[in-house]
């Protein structure tokens, strides 16, 4: 049985614990419901029974922004081991909780397995690949575009480039032999070079992954 309580200015649900501002108890709980059943439906090897979900609802936009790196106009972010929501006003206006709270579930899930040396795309793209199905990239990305796109102010730009990372990154666990096979070989929580040098098969994440950066242009000798 799940339980559900308001502590002061907490919500809990199961594992989860929501911080909010005071009068904000109603989005705090529809929250961390979101967030509990997202860390329940993890996939088995995921290993969610030991993972305790922590998120905060900010008291404003300006803050929410300021603490994540995100822009304005993002939906939640990641911040020391903590989902962090823009204020409650806003996420009174999300119809799709449920989705946003398995994408913020699984970054918590993969940092906590993986650490936090990973770069954006691929941390972006494998938390939802590891909990939606879709399509898989049929070849590298310019990984330094889509980071980029990532973090665009407009929603419709961001989208897109969140699909993109997606695809891309289960076009690395096919490599690996599936997402829990890629899953596994993060387990050595490796660092940033580590990761892009990460064998699969006859090549590297970074072969399979990113489009070799243009070659710099060496000047041109005088006679």
């Amino acid at each position: 049985m799940v339980l559900c309580a308001v502590l002061a200015a907490e919500v809990q649900v199961g594992a989860t614990v929501v911080r909010h501002e005071e009068g904000a108890e109603g989005v705090a709980t529809r929250v961390a419901r979101a967030l509990e059943r997202a860390r329940q439906s993890l996939p088995p090897f995921v290993g969610s029974g030991v993972l305790e979900v922590r998120a905060e609802i900010s008291e404003s936009v300006e803050t929410f922004s300021a603490r994540t790196g995100l822009p304005r106009t993002a939906a939640a972010g990641v911040v020391e081991g903590e989902v962090l929501f823009p204020p409650a006003r806003v996420v009174d206006r999300m119809e799709d909780l449920g989705t946003l709270a398995r994408h913020e579930v699984a970054h918590l899930a993969l940092i906590s397995h993986a650490g936090p040396a990973l770069p954006r795309w691929f941390v972006e793209g494998f938390a939802t690949a590891l909990v939606e199905p879709g399509p898989t990239a049929s070849g590298p990305e310019d990984c330094r575009a889509l980071t980029s796109e990532l973090l665009e102010v407009r929603p419709e730009v961001r989208e897109r480039a969140y699909a993109r990372a997606a695809a891309l990154a289960r076009r690395i666990a096919r490599e690996a032999g599936g997402v829990e096979a890629l899953w596994k070989k993060l387990g050595t929580r490796p660092d940033t070079r580590a990761f892009w040098r990460m064998q699969l098969g006859e090549k590297t994440v970074r072969e399979h992954a990113c489009v070799p950066s243009p070659e710099k242009r060496q000047p041109a000798l005088r006679p």
